[in-house]
């Protein structure tokens, strides 16, 4: 048998079938802050330029409604613009890419 399949999950910490148990001797450290910095620059150059209006938009509070007349773009444009910024970016909310903007210095 399958030594990492036949693994015994602690009490009160269940695993599946196969996954590695927790280590617990050492605390887990974060990587730097460079790496993500990194991954964020390489973010700004993945987003189109009207993406980039868009989500400069987005960080100053505007709605769908106010950005489409501000940039003269329906709104389900400027409705898949933000979808397009989300999935780039790997983020949920409009409120996590307004974050994401202030944080890399975009606004």
């Amino acid at each position: 048998m399958n030594s990492a399949r036949s693994a015994v999950a602690s009490p009160g910490h269940p695993r599946k079938a196969g996954q590695r148990p927790l280590a617990t001797s050492a605390p887990v450290r974060r990587t730097t802050a460079a790496p993500a910095k990194a991954h964020e620059r390489k973010a700004v150059t993945v987003l189109t330029p009207r993406e980039l209006d868009v989500l400069k938009l987005v960080t100053q509070g505007l709605s769908n409604p106010d950005i489409a007349r501000r940039l003269v773009l329906s709104e389900h444009t400027v409705h898949r613009h933000l979808a397009n910024i989300l999935r780039k970016l790997d983020l949920s909310s409009r409120a996590a890419a307004a974050a994401w903007a202030v944080r890399t210095g975009l606004v």
